[in-house]
């Protein structure tokens, strides 16, 4: 079965090897949250999470009120105005 590889883990008490982070596609069947302070990494772990969800066919439906997500799906490669004119 599929999982979700959402990184890596290290304890903070002793120094250890990271070990492979993952969780199984099943136990995303309700609502989730992420919270932290600021700067802490919580948008780019909803990216891989909502990236691996996708990838393992998980549905996702989720609520932006910053519109980080939304701004990060307006990446160009390029800045050629003719790549804007669809968004425009």
């Amino acid at each position: 079965m599929a999982t979700l590889d959402l990184g890596a883990q290290r304890s903070f008490a002793a120094r250890s090897e990271a070990r492979a982070w993952a969780i199984a596609p099943e136990h995303l069947v309700t609502h989730g949250v992420i919270l932290g302070m600021t700067g802490s990494g919580k948008t780019g772990l909803l990216l891989v999470m909502i990236e691996e969800a996708l990838r393992a066919g998980v549905p996702a439906s989720m609520i932006d009120v910053k519109g980080d997500l939304a701004n990060l799906g307006l990446a160009f490669p390029s800045h050629d105005p003719a790549q804007f004119a669809p968004w425009l």
